[in-house]
């Protein structure tokens, strides 16, 4: 099939965002296409043979850090003359970027995230509220200019994985702000005997010593899959990369959404999101607040289902055909 000179930018923010981008590869490769994100393990390693540019990320309540954006963004825009720009989001990472799109009339394809079932990201309810399209992972839309195009996950591979399965696994993610309170609520089981397995911690930025948890802070993102296949079962954050690698590979799952109070977040209204609660409607997975409730959601694994499907051939045939009619 004859393409046209297209080439596309690739911009998303570190995390379950750029998880997301990375299951449309299957779209992308088709196209001339270069990466704008943030660098971390996670990026640094799976982009090692991709053209990419690493930005920090903004905050929208300092909005100073937007305008740093500036200067790095409109010298990629004036290098790699962009045709088109994909998103996943999220606003930290994609704002910026879609100013100059729309000065510079970019096509600008927005996804939003599959971490919101009933309702949007703010990125996009900003760009609903402008009078710009988006596209959802999760239907029916309330809003005309919101597109349903199916999950961007596709289902993993076949894997081997370890028989024995002596470990659980605990992830806190990558956000800068601590999660202490996951991870002490983990250590209270495990010295009461209600977690009796080996505990396995990704505490990030989370600085915590503990002589009944295995702890280290990042490593990169085939070693987290490692060990979200091998494990018994996972203790996460709210986090839709976490989430669907353990839907992927068929691997049991605790919940705990970090809390604003806490000084787990930097802002109320981050990581209001509620797949977690929908999976766990649809029997995925527990959804807990504390160690009390976390204890109780362990003896109850049992009850949790596996064997979730995805399909991202709806997806990957809508962004080919706005890419080849544009």
């Amino acid at each position: 099939m004859k393409k046209r000179k297209i080439n596309l930018a690739l911009v998303c923010t570190i995390g379950g965002h750029f998880e997301q981008l990375t299951n449309l590869n299957e779209f992308y490769d088709q196209y001339k296409h270069f990466w704008i994100t943030n660098e971390n393990k996670q990026t640094v390693s799976q982009l090692e043979k991709e053209k990419k540019y690493f930005i920090k990320m903004g905050h929208y309540k300092k909005p100073w850090t937007y305008l740093s954006q500036l200067p790095p963004l409109i010298k990629i825009f004036t290098r790699e003359k962009p045709t088109h720009i994909l998103s996943t989001g999220s606003g930290r990472t994609t704002f910026i970027p879609f100013i100059l799109a729309k000065l510079m009339g970019i096509k600008f394809l927005y996804i939003d995230t599959f971490s919101r079932v009933n309702g949007y990201s703010k990125m996009g309810t900003f760009l609903l509220k402008t009078g710009n399209q988006i596209f959802t992972q999760w239907q029916p839309s309330c809003n005309g200019r919101a597109h349903y195009i199916g999950p961007v996950f596709k289902n993993a591979e076949e894997i081997q994985r370890n028989p024995d399965r002596d470990f659980i696994f605990v992830t806190v993610g990558t956000r800068v702000q601590p999660f202490t309170r996951l991870i002490e609520a983990v250590e209270e089981l495990a010295k009461n005997g209600i977690i009796k397995e080996r505990v396995v911690v990704q505490a990030g930025h989370t600085k915590h010593i503990s002589k009944h948890l295995e702890i280290f802070d990042f490593c990169t993102p085939l070693e987290i899959d490692n060990l979200i296949a091998d494990a018994k079962y996972v203790i996460t954050q709210e986090s839709a990369g976490i989430g669907t690698k353990c839907l992927k590979f068929k691997t049991k799952f605790i919940v705990m959404p970090r809390d604003y109070q806490f000084g787990e977040l930097p802002a109320k209204s981050d990581m209001n999101e509620d797949l977690h609660f929908n999976l766990e409607e649809m029997g995925y997975t527990k959804v807990v607040t504390n160690a009390s409730e976390l204890g109780d959601a362990i003896t109850k694994l049992g009850e949790v289902k596996i064997g979730f499907r995805f399909d991202n051939t709806q997806a990957v045939k809508t962004l080919h055909e706005i890419m080849e009619g544009s």
